[in-house]
């Protein structure tokens, strides 16, 4: 099989350094940086303090800013961020760069943070009103994005919880943003929460997890099927978020223990607040899990495996992030073990299923989403 594609060379004006992105796959199409990550290492290298700060790096997603500002920290959401950054240090035979997760403060002794801007406006919220509470004042914030991802209200919520914000010119179709911390001007949002109907209960979520206000109608149309896949298993809620789909396998009476399991800090932790505050007798058995999907789990395999994948990685639309999934699903589970997930109808996911499992079959389909079950899991 042909192996990944060579790292590729990123000029910047802190040295040259070879970047693979996490995951990595043969012919990769995707770089391990984009414009926002040469504009603001542009910005520093103007600075009169250039790398010799003190830096937090925020969001980095493979390492293209901690890298060259040899960075104090990177605050994270993503554990594929911290395994990228990892890769990419050895690469570069650099030092670790220790990773904050974003359910963590960030660390103390930081003189400037360096941003790229998240795709999510409510982690943004969360992020700039948590780190103008933690860090003295006078510290320099420098945020980037892609200005297709950039929301029209960017500016406006950095003025809001940080202060006066300088938008300068764009460049390849990146902004940045400047402003100084001066302190808390406003609280840290709470988390947000919304009354689950299958479960009868409210659902709480960290900003940065996905379909954080409202059940997602895929997610949905999966509970609904779990009545006809049995009763008292081992079970995975994979790419868990907030917990919905473990949750309801354990109060349908499906499972007898659930691993939650994201790569998402923020989803790991609102999984695991919901068990603990609807379900507190079942934490002594059940488990979370913060890492590549199941890659590096160790734990017994599974009777079942829940799953609504994400289809993008990081700020890229890309189904790989989903079908790598399949094949992890497969290797952790029992020989008659299953795997069932809920996808969008335009995703072709029934070739990726059938190499992974010798049985495919359509359970339940609406207007928008398909529910499938994958059994007898293939040696991949």
């Amino acid at each position: 099989m042909t192996g990944a594609a060579s790292p590729a060379r990123m000029q910047t004006p802190f040295g040259e350094f070879a970047l693979e992105r996490y995951p990595a796959r043969p012919r990769e199409p995707l770089r391990a940086w984009c414009a926002a990550d040469e504009l603001l290492l542009t910005a520093l290298a103007g600075t009169a303090k250039g790398r010799d700060s003190a830096t937090l790096v925020v969001n980095d997603e493979q390492g293209a800013l901690a890298l060259p500002l040899a960075a104090v920290a990177s605050w994270t959401d993503s554990a594929l961020g911290a395994l990228a950054l990892a890769q990419n240090c050895a690469a570069n035979a650099r030092s670790p760069i220790p990773v904050v997760y974003a359910t963590e403060s960030p660390p103390p002794g930081v003189a400037r943070v360096v941003m790229r801007v998240p795709k999510q406006l409510a982690f943004f919220e969360y992020q700039l009103a948590t780190l103008a509470a933690a860090l003295p004042a006078g510290v320099e914030l420098l945020a980037a994005g892609m200005d297709k991802h950039l929301s029209p209200r960017t500016a406006a919520v950095m003025e809001h919880y940080v202060g006066t914000t300088e938008r300068h010119p764009g460049r390849r179709k990146a902004r940045l943003f400047s402003a100084t911390f001066n302190g808390p001007l406003a609280p840290i949002p709470a988390p947000a929460r919304y009354r689950c109907a299958p479960l009868g209960a409210d659902l709480e979520a960290l900003a940065n997890v996905f379909s954080r206000d409202q059940l997602d109608r895929g997610s949905e149309l999966l509970i609904a099927q779990l009545p006809g896949l049995g009763r008292g298993l081992r079970v995975a809620d994979l790419a868990c978020g907030n917990g919905v789909l473990g949750l309801a396998a354990l109060d349908g009476g499906l499972a007898r223990d659930v691993l939650f399991c994201d790569e998402s800090s923020m989803a790991v932790a609102s999984a695991w607040r919901n068990l603990c505050r609807l379900r507190p007798s079942d934490t002594a058995h059940c488990e979370q899990h913060l890492g590549d999907g199941l890659r590096n789990y160790r734990g017994e395999p599974f009777d079942l495996v829940l799953c609504n994948p994400p289809f993008h990685l990081q700020h890229t639309v890309d189904d790989f992030a989903g079908r790598r999934l399949f094949s992890q699903a497969a290797r952790h589970l029992t020989a008659r073990g299953q795997l069932c997930l809920v996808a969008n109808r335009h995703l072709r996911y029934r070739p990726a299923l059938a190499r992974a499992f010798a049985r495919v079959d359509q359970l339940a389909q609406n207007n928008k989403f398909t529910v499938w079950l994958a059994s007898a899991p293939r040696d991949v």
